[in-house]
C-alpha cells in the first residue's frame, strides 16, 4: 500500500477517534450525581426470609450488616432494612433509585409497600430486578426523625446476590440529575433494539441480493445480537428461568464479540482462510462448555469458570479484531475510509471492554453503548457507496442502451444493404434465365418457324400453332417477372389469377387444389424456384402433352414437407422427351436440385388416369435449403 494512501486512512481514522471520544466524553454524557444533597442510611440489616412477603419480612430476625452485601449461592428470599433519618420531609416527597444484583424485589417505606413488580416465587419469578427504576417516596409517609426502607428479594439460578445502599436525595433534584442515565439503560437501548433488528432485516436482504454474501451475513448476526443484548435487559418475564437468563447472558455477550470479529474479517474482502468458520465454531464451542458448566457443576464454581471463559474469549476477540484491521490497513489500498473509520472505532471500544473486564481496570461497555449507532452509520456509509455504484450502474446501462441502438442501425443498414445486393443478384439471374429462355425457347421456336417459311415447307395452320405457343411462352415468361413473389401465398395468389386464365385461354381444363396452412413459407429465392419449376411444367404440358385437362395440387401434408403435384392428361413422358424437347426437364431438375428437393415423373395412376404426373417435393427446413445452395 502506497505510503501516502496509508496516512491519509490513519489520519481519518484519527480523526473520526477524536470526534467520537469527544462526543462520548462530553458534558451531555456525563451523569450530574453531585448537583443533589444526598440522603445518607445510618444502619442495615439482613434477615432470610421463609417467603417473599411483608409479613415474612416482618417477623424475620435481622442481623447488622456492612453495604455493599454479597450472598452465596442457594436460592434465597432476603429481606434488607435500612434506617435514614430527616429532619423535615419535603413537600414533594424523596426520589430513590433502586438498583439490585437480585431477580425481583419489593420495596417498603415504614411498613408501606411503595415497588411492587410481577412474581417472586421461586421458578416463576420475573426478573424486574434487572433494571434501576426511579421511585418517589411520598411525603406523607415520611416521618420527621428515623424512618425505614427495606427490600424484600428473590435470586434463583444466578448464585450470587449483591445488596448495595440505594440512591436517595430530594425527588425533582434526583430526578434531573439520573434523567440522562435512565434514558440511557432504557429508553435509548429500546429505540437501538429496534434500530438494530431493522438493521439486521436489511442485512438479510442483502444476503439474498448482494454479492458479498458472507459479508451480509455477519452483519445480521451482529445487529440481531445487539438486539438479542437490548431485549435481555428490557424484557424480563422471559419463558426460562435463571439458569436460562444465565445461559442466555453468556450467548449474547459472546455472539456480539464473535460476531464483530467475522464481520471485520469479511468486510475486507480478504478473509483469513477458515477464519470465520473458526469464530463461529469457537462460538458454538464456548457456549455449549457454558450450558454444562451452568448445568453440571455445582455453583458458583460452575458460574465463575463460565465467567472467567467469558473474560478471556472477549478478550481475545478484541484483539484479534485489532490485529485484523491493522493488517488490513498495513497491506491492502483501503478506499473505503469512512467504514474503516467507524469499524476502527467499534474495534477499539471492543478492545477497552475486554482490556476492562479481563483486568477490572474499566467500567466496560463501550461497544455495547456505541454499537447501534456505529451500526447505523457504518450502514448508511455502505449504502451510500453501493448506491454510487448503482448510479455508475444506470449510467453504464444508459451508455450500453445508446450503443445498442446506434449498433441496431447500423445493422439495420447492413441487412437493407444486403437486401439490395439480394435483389440485385436475384435480378441478374432472372436477367441471365430470361435470356437463357429467349434463346433456347422462344428465340429457336421463331428462328425454326422462319427457316420453314423460307423453304415454304410450312402451313397457314402450323404457324399459326407456332406463333401461338411462343406467344403464351412469351407471356409467362413477363407473368414471371412482373410477379411480386416474396412469400408462398403470394405465389399462389399469382399463378390462380394469372396463369389459370391463359391455362383455360389454351382450351384445358383447370383443377386447382391449394391445400397449405397460412404459417407455412419459404425464403423468397425458394419460393421462386418452385415458381419456375411450376411454370416450366404448366408450359410443358401446354405445348406437348396434347391433352385438355391439368391438375396442381400443393399441399404441406406430409410433416416437414411442400408437395408440389402438376398432372395432366396427354401423352405422358413420350411427349415430354420426344423431339428434343427433355431441355425443360434438366432446367426443372436443375433448379430442384438447388432447393435441396426431390423432383420425379411417372405416368399418372390416379387422378386423370393418363398422362404425365410432375412431383416436387421441398423440404421446409430454410437452413437445409441454403446449405444445399451453398454445396450447389
Amino acid at each position: 500500500m502506497r505510503s501516502d494512501s496509508l496516512l491519509r486512512l490513519w489520519l481519518i481514522i484519527l480523526a473520526m477517534q477524536v470526534v467520537f471520544w469527544g462526543l462520548h466524553a462530553g458534558p451531555w454524557a456525563r451523569v450530574g450525581l453531585d448537583q443533589f444533597e444526598r440522603t445518607t442510611f445510618t444502619e442495615a440489616a439482613i434477615a432470610e426470609l421463609k417467603a417473599p412477603t411483608p409479613a415474612a419480612a416482618d417477623a424475620a430476625t435481622y442481623r447488622k450488616t456492612n453495604l455493599p452485601f454479597t450472598d452465596c449461592c442457594d436460592p434465597a428470599y432476603l429481606a434488607l432494612r435500612m434506617t435514614f433519618n430527616v429532619d423535615q420531609a419535603p413537600p414533594d416527597g424523596l426520589g430513590l433509585v433502586a438498583f439490585q444484583q437480585v431477580d425481583n424485589f419489593i420495596i417498603r417505606l415504614n411498613g408501606s409497600v411503595v415497588h411492587e413488580l410481577g412474581a417472586m416465587e421461586f421458578g416463576r419469578q420475573t426478573f424486574h430486578g434487572q433494571r434501576p427504576y426511579l421511585i418517589r417516596l411520598p411525603a406523607g409517609l415520611l416521618k420527621a426523625g428515623e424512618n425505614e426502607l427495606s427490600f424484600i428479594s428473590v435470586r434463583d439460578g444466578y448464585p450470587y446476590t449483591d445488596l448495595v445502599e440505594p440512591l436517595m436525595g430530594p425527588y425533582d433534584a434526583l430526578r434531573a440529575a439520573t434523567a440522562p442515565r435512565f434514558w440511557q439503560v432504557i429508553d435509548y437501548r429500546m429505540l437501538a433494539g429496534w434500530l438494530t433488528f431493522t438493521l439486521g432485516l436489511l442485512a438479510l436482504i442483502m444476503v439474498f441480493r448482494s454479492s458479498e454474501r458472507r459479508f451480509a451475513a455477519w452483519l445480521a448476526v451482529l445487529c440481531w445480537s445487539w438486539t438479542a443484548y437490548a431485549a435481555y435487559g428490557l424484557i424480563f418475564d422471559l419463558p426460562f428461568g435463571g439458569l436460562g437468563r444465565m445461559i442466555a447472558f453468556f450467548a449474547i455477550n459472546s455472539m456480539v464479540a464473535v460476531a464483530l470479529l467475522g464481520f471485520i474479517d469479511a468486510w475486507t474482502r480478504r478473509p483469513v482462510p477458515w477464519g470465520q468458520e473458526a469464530a463461529a465454531a469457537a462460538w458454538l464451542i464456548f457456549n455449549a462448555a457454558g450450558v454444562a458448566c451452568l448445568t453440571l457443576m455445582p455453583m458458583p464454581g460452575g458460574f465463575d469458570l463460565m465467567d472467567g471463559a467469558w473474560r478471556v474469549l472477549s478478550l481475545v476477540c478484541s484483539l484479534l479484531v485489532l490485529a485484523r484491521l491493522i493488517w488490513h490497513f498495513a497491506t491492502v489500498r483501503e478506499d473505503r475510509h469512512l467504514e474503516a473509520a467507524l469499524l476502527s472505532i467499534c474495534a477499539l471500544c471492543m478492545a477497552l471492554d475486554g482490556v476492562g473486564e479481563y483486568f477490572g481496570l474499566l467500567a466496560g461497555g463501550y461497544l455495547m453503548d456505541s454499537a447501534p449507532l456505529l451500526l447505523l452509520a457504518f450502514v448508511a456509509a455502505f449504502l451510500q457507496r453501493n448506491f454510487t455504484l448503482f448510479q455508475s450502474a444506470m449510467d453504464l446501462n444508459a451508455l450500453l442502451e445508446t450503443r445498442l441502438t446506434a449498433r441496431e442501425a447500423e445493422l439495420a443498414a447492413v441487412h437493407a444493404r444486403e437486401r439490395q445486393l439480394l435483389d440485385r443478384q436475384v435480378r441478374n439471374e432472372e436477367r441471365h434465365r430470361l435470356m437463357r429462355d429467349m434463346h433456347d425457347g422462344v428465340g429457336g421456336q421463331l428462328m425454326g418457324l422462319l427457316l420453314a417459311v423460307r423453304r415454304g415447307a410450312v402451313d397457314r395452320t402450323r404457324m399459326a400453332e407456332s406463333l401461338q405457343g411462343a406467344m403464351d411462352e412469351i407471356r409467362l415468361m413477363i407473368d414471371s417477372v412482373d410477379a411480386p413473389i416474396a412469400s408462398l401465398a403470394v405465389m399462389l395468389d399469382v399463378l390462380e389469377t394469372r396463369i389459370a386464365p391463359r391455362i383455360q385461354e389454351a382450351g384445358f381444363q383447370l383443377d386447382w387444389r391449394r391445400e397449405v396452412s397460412e404459417d407455412t413459407d419459404l425464403p423468397p429465392q425458394d419460393v421462386l424456384q418452385i415458381f419456375r419449376i411450376l411454370q416450366e411444367a404448366v408450359t410443358n404440358a401446354l405445348k406437348h402433352s396434347g391433352g385438355d385437362r391439368i391438375a396442381i395440387i400443393m399441399s404441406d401434408a406430409t410433416p416437414g414437407v411442400l408437395t408440389l403435384e402438376i398432372v395432366d392428361n396427354g401423352k405422358g413422358m413420350d411427349a415430354m422427351t420426344g423431339d428434343g424437347r427433355g431441355h425443360g426437364l434438366s432446367n426443372m431438375a436443375q433448379r430442384a436440385e438447388a432447393l435441396a428437393g426431390q423432383l420425379t415423373f411417372s405416368p399418372d395412376s390416379e387422378g386423370l388416369q393418363v398422362g404425365l404426373r410432375v412431383v416436387l417435393r421441398v423440404p421446409l427446413n430454410p437452413a437445409d435449403n441454403a446449405g444445399n445452395r451453398q454445396a450447389a
